[in-house]
């Protein structure tokens, strides 16, 4: 009987594991599809075989676990009281009943710790992608060209492509505006340490983004310039250095003061705060505080950086070309890569970016987040409902004769079904319970990934267990129908 067990258990395991492997390699192959195309920060996905043994282990060591529960519970029948014509035929499974019940429990616990992260991550991710930009990404396309060479190597050069480049798309037709920066909206920038000369905090030093940018950068994003002035073409090697910096520059150093015309160094370079610029979302270099945020930043004249600057900034960074259209960008966005490429065939550019998709790759260790933990809350959430349906269906299938005796004697169909379905719903609120317990330590893992959302999240709390009650319900509803098949008349005969 023992060895009829595990061989059942066996069988079962050899099939769910063939197919889990047919399952794993289609998935991979999904899988690396779909981050080349997302472009997810993920390497090449292979199946290793190393894993692959781990994993048929684990399956070994579950058959074996779980095979010989039920062999140690047939061990317990009575097989006088089995064989009894009037013996209660539900009473030999009742220690399967509850085990199976502490099961199903454990699942609905574990799967609402994963349901709760994994709804804290996308509203999270929500958050973050709906955060005010800071500008007007409609009809923006962004292109990108590395200078770390050596025809680039001095700042005459640079300024000479970018004035040429910036010059022959500015004709295009369908081009409103044009202008090129070290970083753009949603992207990482340089780090400069700069000393603020005069204001409140003379002789403070922190290190702060900074982006080299053309005339025309600003009224190209629609970027507001809320005091001062923007970067003019006057703004050249021969003038006073200048800059805007953006609020949380002119807040952090300056207070209410007014930060126009005062100055900062960076290097030995003084340079003098013209303007004032809007915050706009961006990845931050110096804090991780969030993935996207608004730290201080200082925006200086291309025209004004020395060679030695311009040659190390670009062996990190690459210029964005950024156009603005009128309307339709396809067809200007062709024109403009023929365009760079006339002005600079010895170039390799990159493909065209909208603001989506920057802020896309900006987030996307969040959508690679929420996309492994929201599978596994889903199988986690299916493999629940398989477990509330398996349990009613067994309850079902052992206590037929018993439930038909009952409605024989003037039982309802509704006593009936509520008799069979309380063991689901033990089940589903001992597993909500336990789960509630174990959420409130997880979360607190998940700090540093949840930003703009308590890891109390009211919504999430509130959801997940009314999502997994619908399935639970929804398991146990169809095996219950199977109690109304049951005729009491037939049941009587047999007895």
């Amino acid at each position: 009987m023992l060895r009829q067990f595990w061989t059942e258990a066996f069988v079962l395991a050899a099939f769910g594991t063939g197919l889990g492997i047919a399952l794993a390699v289609f998935l991979f192959r999904f899988a690396s599809q779909s981050a080349a195309i997302r472009n997810l920060p993920v390497g090449p996905m292979e199946l290793d075989w190393r894993v692959l043994l781990f994993a048929v282990a684990c399956m070994a060591l579950t058959t074996v676990l779980f095979g010989v529960l039920p062999a140690l519970q047939g061990r317990r029948v009575d097989v006088r009281a089995a064989l009894s014509v009037g013996g209660d035929r539900s009473v030999a499974g009742s220690h399967s009943r509850r085990l199976r019940q502490g099961l199903i429990a454990s699942e609905m616990a574990l799967t609402l710790v994963l349901l709760v992260a994994a709804g804290l991550l996308i509203r999270t991710l929500i958050h973050l992608q709906t955060l005010p930009p800071g500008f007007s990404p409609r009809n923006v396309s962004v292109i990108k060209a590395s200078l770390d060479d050596a025809r680039y190597g001095s700042a005459d050069s640079v300024n000479q492509l970018l004035g040429t480049s910036l010059a022959s798309i500015r004709r295009i037709p369908g081009v409103k505006s044009a202008a090129v920066g070290l970083a753009v909206p949603y992207e990482r920038s340089l780090n400069e340490y700069v000393t603020m000369a005069d204001g409140p905090k003379t002789g403070k030093g922190d290190p702060v983004d900074y982006i080299f940018v053309t005339p025309g950068y600003f009224e190209t994003l629609e970027l507001p310039v809320l005091f001062g002035r923007s970067i003019r073409e006057s703004d050249n090697a021969t003038s006073q250095p200048v800059a805007l910096v953006n609020e949380t520059f002119a807040r952090s150093y300056f207070g209410t003061a007014d930060a126009v015309g005062r100055h900062f160094k960076a290097g030995k370079t003084i340079i003098e705060i013209v303007g004032v610029a809007g915050n706009v979302a961006q990845t931050p270099g110096v804090s991780d505080a969030a993935p996207i945020s608004s730290e201080p930043t200082a925006y200086v004249a291309y025209d004004q950086q020395t060679s030695g600057g311009d040659r190390l900034a670009h062996v990190w960074f690459q210029p964005s070309w950024i156009v603005r259209s009128a309307g339709n960008s396809e067809g200007v966005n062709r024109a403009v890569v023929e365009a760079l490429k006339s002005s600079a065939p010895d170039l390799p550019f990159s493909a065209t970016f909208t603001m989506d998709d920057l802020r896309g790759s900006a987030l996307s260790l969040q959508q690679l987040g929420v996309l492994l933990l929201s599978a596994l809350a889903g199988l986690g959430l299916l493999l629940s409902g398989i477990g509330v349906y398996g349990l009613i269906a067994s309850l079902v299938v052992q206590r037929r004769r018993e439930i038909g005796i009952r409605m024989a004697l003037g039982a309802s169909l509704q006593d009936a079904i509520v008799e069979i379905g309380r063991s689901g719903v033990s089940a589903t609120v001992q597993g909500l319970a336990a789960g509630f317990v174990l959420a409130f330590f997880a979360v607190r893992v998940l700090r540093s990934f949840v930003y703009g959302v308590s890891t109390h999240d009211a919504l999430t709390l509130i959801a997940v267990p009314v999502i997994l009650t619908v399935v639970a319900f929804a398991a146990a509803f169809v095996p219950t129908m199977r109690i109304a098949t049951i005729e009491p008349a037939e049941t009587l005969r047999a007895e």
